[in-house]
């Protein structure tokens, strides 16, 4: 059980079109450990089971999206194999992979710091939408180790120089860098971050839910396959049952 100073909720609104997930460990720049992270991604998964739902906003508390892995957990690595380490960072970048599965868009504002293991967070959310001052930093290189998943992530987003310069820990990222490696969809004045996160909630509430559930299969299925397969089928399927269409046939 992680400390009770953390706290995971799930709020819906707009008739159960979009959840509110938020994650509270401010007091620790929003770290991670193996419960907190899976408790995350529950609730995440609940709140895009429920058929209503269309879209989610991630809420990170307070001043930073994510200061990374819990520092705290270190001390255990000492008495671990290496075949038990590797696990746990398969583990980690899994339960990222089952936020990059959810059917439904994940809408997250960022701000502050984006840590280590933030950054796997971060590469995982659909729809991130970075304040000007956000930084990227990989300090792991300093504590002795090389990123595992976050490095994967890293080296292919970023130019091959940057991502050498950004996993030995010799250079932070600006948000502009962000946005142009394509880890951000836009970069807005911090003061402007949370009405530019709330219109663009209610821009793409404007968009059916069934609708939302199908783009994410498009990209999804593309980005997973490499082919326009899946997405023939899945376009097709929202053709048919679009109101254009059943207004024409009407």
């Amino acid at each position: 059980m992680y400390d009770t100073a953390v706290t995971i909720t799930r709020t819906s609104g707009h008739d159960g079109r979009l959840a509110l997930v938020r994650y509270d460990n401010a007091a620790r720049g929003n770290c991670f450990d193996t419960a907190t992270l899976h408790d995350l991604v529950d609730a995440l998964e609940t709140a895009a089971a429920d058929a209503r739902c269309a879209l989610i906003r991630l809420e990170l508390a307070g001043k930073h999206f994510c200061a990374g892995w819990d520092t705290s957990s270190f001390a255990a690595l000492a008495d671990a194999t290496r075949e038990t380490v590797a696990a746990d960072l398969r583990a980690s970048d899994e339960a990222l992979q089952r936020i990059r599965r959810l059917p439904v868009p994940v809408v997250a504002a960022v701000r502050g710091r984006i840590i280590g293991f933030g950054v796997g967070l971060l590469s995982a959310v659909h729809l991130p939408v970075a304040a000007a001052g956000a930084r990227l930093s990989l300090p792991e290189a300093r504590y002795g180790f090389a990123p595992a998943g976050v490095g994967h992530t890293i080296a292919r987003s970023v130019p091959r120089p940057q991502a050498y310069h950004l996993l030995t820990g010799a250079a932070t990222a600006t948000a502009d860098q962000l946005l142009g490696w394509g880890l951000v969809v836009r970069v807005v004045a911090d003061d402007d971050l949370d009405r530019v996160v709330d219109d663009l909630v209610d821009t793409l509430l404007a968009v059916p839910g069934p609708t939302l559930r199908a783009v994410v299969e498009v990209v999804e299925s593309s980005l997973a396959t490499g082919t326009a397969d899946q997405a023939y089928d899945i376009s097709a399927r929202t053709i048919v049952a679009g109101p254009a269409t059943q207004g024409a046939a009407g």
